[in-house]
């Protein structure tokens, strides 16, 4: 019986195969994200759809259920219980998106904020910048636009170089 050399694999940039069965987990997945818009069906396609792209997704009715959210985190200085990113329409019962906003910029981490609004005015737009908004997103507005803001917003995430300060559809 010949001996045969053992076969070598050719270096083709790939990992092997038993590595590249294994599950990779995306770097969305580290990310907690909070949904806050009191339209039920808008706030259910952007929670289903953060979801489906691998973020996990807490969703928040209106401004006074956020605020219940972000209590522990903002108030006691709890930075692990804080969201990584907000998502919050401006118009919203009891606390506004601006409100909501304006809160945690007092918590004891950075936590991005996109705003999203159906009536969009340069006086809201002015004061969502300076209060430090990552982006404003005007409805109706693209999941791609929503996609690219979170992208920029994350750290590490996808064009995480800058902030965006306005995408529009």
């Amino acid at each position: 019986m010949q001996a045969t050399a053992p076969r070598r694999r050719l270096d083709t940039g790939e990992p092997p195969q038993r590595e590249s069965a294994k599950k990779l987990t995306p770097w969305r997945t580290r990310f907690r994200l909070l949904v806050v818009e009191d339209d039920t069906e808008m706030r259910r396609l952007l929670a289903a759809t953060l979801r489906r792209d691998g973020y996990r997704v807490i969703e928040a009715p209106d401004g006074d259920a956020a605020f219940d959210l972000l209590w522990a985190g903002v108030v006691n200085g709890d930075a692990a219980s804080l969201p990584d990113l907000v998502v919050s329409d401006i118009r919203l019962p009891v606390f506004t998106g601006l409100e909501l906003l304006e809160s945690l910029g007092v918590a004891s981490r950075r936590v991005p904020v996109i705003l999203i609004t159906a009536f969009p005015d340069e006086a809201t737009r002015a004061e969502a910048l300076r209060l430090g908004a990552a982006c404003l997103l005007e409805k109706p507005f693209s999941l791609a636009a929503l996609r690219a803001a979170i992208g920029l917003a994350l750290p590490g995430g996808p064009g995480s170089s800058g902030e965006l300060d306005d995408v529009t559809s």
